[in-house]
């Protein structure tokens, strides 16, 4: 690659990492599933794309909302269409049972690779500094309500309510994880 060429790379490589966040946050595992290769593996969820979704819409249902803010994404290539990085990402979780929030400081170690003019997760490997409450469980799990008069004033215009995707992820079923696979 030129210099023009592996800044581009660079671009669309930091896009990735910024899509995945906003899909977990959203729980999108439509989108989720298309940041990755179509032949990823999966372990015990299945192969491909379709393991990655039932990865994701098992392991999502953990956290009832979540924030994730992505940050020093370091990216090496090893030629044209293959590269890997680490990226450090601070998360913020919310979970019903006991209701708290509580924040983690992770690392991504990530495997990059080119398909067509996309890049995409070959490979993520997740680390953890550590795993952080908020404090007393019943503080800072107020909910902000839209400004009285302001478009949208009713649920939906608060997060993680206004990403179209979150209803509908609660509104159903985990998708069943396949038997005698991985």
């Amino acid at each position: 690659m030129d210099v023009v060429e592996e800044l581009i790379a660079r671009d669309k490589i930091h896009q990735l990492a910024d899509r995945y966040a906003l899909a977990v946050d959203g729980k999108d595992i439509d989108a989720l599933a298309a940041l990755f290769v179509e032949d990823v593996e999966n372990g015990r969820y299945g192969p491909g794309r379709e393991g990655v979704k039932t990865f994701y819409d098992n392991a999502l249902r953990g956290l009832h909302c979540s924030m994730h803010l992505v940050a020093n994404h370091v990216i090496d290539f090893d030629d044209d269409s293959h590269a890997h990085g680490v990226v450090y990402c601070r998360a913020h979780h919310h979970v019903l049972d006991p209701e708290h929030w509580y924040d983690k400081a992770l690392a991504y170690w990530d495997v990059y690779e080119r398909v067509g003019g996309d890049w995409l997760f070959r490979r993520r490997h997740l680390k953890s500094w550590y795993r952080q409450e908020f404090g007393h469980p019943l503080h800072g799990t107020e909910r902000v309500e839209a400004q009285p008069g302001t478009e949208g004033a009713t649920r939906g215009s608060r997060m993680p309510e206004a990403f179209p995707t979150f209803d509908p992820f609660w509104s159903r079923p985990p998708r069943p994880i396949p038997t005698g696979s991985g």
